[in-house]
């Protein structure tokens, strides 16, 4: 690693301490003291009246005994080994590390101020700096968390929960491969035709006077073809129908009725954005969990930014086979050999084939990619 690739902390106050500045070296990072402002654009650690701050050139952060109702600022509370977080906007989250008996306020505001520094976003850097945190204090070392025994459970305050010992039925792993996500009834059969096994039905318009016609046909549609058919977001018609599965986001598990969709039988896929909320879908034992999303997209706005390869497979490694994994984003037959070699088990597919001047021909090529973990014959010009 490069001089200029290491990134620089500073704590302006002398008798500010932490047991893991010196392995802050593992993650890219250098802690320096500072009493001067020279230090104005990096990330910077203060401890004044007794109540700690981490400012980044992004967010402010205090670590707070008492939370306080309104603020626009991010707080944090540590209480044992839970980690309150307010955000701007009144929205809490919980942190809960199992394996640490306590957290300690310095050394958290170092590991957050680490991975803010490495592009994290305030979510993943917080699950991503307890896990750290909990790897060091079990003696597992001091570099890149992956192993899942160190991640603290997320949630929100308002989080939905199903029932002690619920889960959600599984999915047939073999059929779950190239996944095609379309918005109407006539590409939902088009790659039905070419031996897809998977996909989704995403109808965008909620007015839409044949929305339960058009549930109900890719139903049984479904059947038809022997496929694992999901519906996005429609889960009181897809209960209603009898569908195979639905597909909900983040925002969705907020207001659906989860325990209504498990105990209809129905299998629910989840999106996810990060570690955080990977780790809050652990919490509902969903059928899979989407990954994304990957690469930049046109099909909607995404509130996030793009993961990329190297966090797709670190995401990978983290559930490490717990629930069947997709990613989805902007993969086209270019960068499909490349997401597939991160160990994923399915890939989403939007516009790769719905734009292709062969379509039929580019679903079968992209199934054959999938299957076979090898980029086929281009029998199409596939476009994103």
């Amino acid at each position: 690693m490069n001089t200029t690739d290491v990134k620089q902390i500073a704590f302006r106050d002398a008798g500010f301490k932490s047991s893991v500045l010196d392995n802050t070296r593992h993650l890219g990072c250098r802690v320096l003291h500072s009493t001067t402002d020279e230090t104005q654009n990096q990330c910077c650690i203060e401890l004044l009246h007794g109540e700690l701050t981490l400012k980044t050139t992004m967010e402010t952060w205090r670590f707070v005994r008492k939370l306080e109702a309104e603020s626009n600022i991010y707080q944090a509370q540590c209480l044992n080994n839970q980690v309150t977080v307010h955000l701007p906007g009144q929205r809490i989250a919980y942190f809960q590390a199992d394996k640490l008996t306590k957290v300690n306020q310095n050394d958290l505001a170092v590991a957050l101020a680490c991975f803010i520094e490495q592009g994290y976003e305030h979510l993943d850097a917080m699950t991503l700096a307890l896990a750290w945190l909990t790897q060091q204090a079990r003696a597992a070392g001091a570099g890149w968390p992956e192993d899942r025994t160190w991640f603290p459970r997320t949630s929100f305050a308002d989080d939905h929960v199903i029932a002690d010992g619920a889960e959600f039925n599984p999915i047939r792993k073999e059929l779950f491969t190239l996944y095609p996500v379309v918005d109407t009834l006539e590409w939902l059969a088009l790659v039905l035709e070419q031996g897809v096994t998977t996909t989704q039905l995403r109808i965008k318009d909620a007015n839409d006077k044949d929305l339960r016609k058009k549930i109900q046909q890719a139903i049984a549609l479904g059947e038809q073809y022997g496929a694992q058919i999901f519906i996005n977001d429609y889960w009181q018609l897809a209960i209603e129908l009898g569908a195979y599965g639905v597909h909900l986001g983040q925002e969705d598990i907020e207001v659906a009725d989860l325990s209504a969709i498990q105990q209809a039988g129905l299998r629910l896929g989840i999106s996810t954005h990060g570690y955080f909320e990977i780790m809050r879908a652990f919490n509902l034992k969903p059928s899979y969990i989407a990954l994304g999303h990957i690469f930049p997209t046109v099909t909607k706005d995404m509130p996030s930014q793009p993961q990329g390869l190297t966090r797709l497979g670190q995401y990978v490694e983290l559930i490490n086979g717990a629930y069947p994994t997709v990613a989805i984003g902007g993969i086209n037959a270019e960068r499909l050999p490349k997401v597939k070699a991160t160990g994923v088990d399915s890939i989403a597919l939007v516009t790769a084939i719905t734009r292709a001047d062969d379509p039929k021909a580019a679903t079968q090529s992209l199934l054959k990619a999938v299957i076979n973990d090898v980029q086929g014959e281009a029998d199409a010009t596939v476009c994103e």
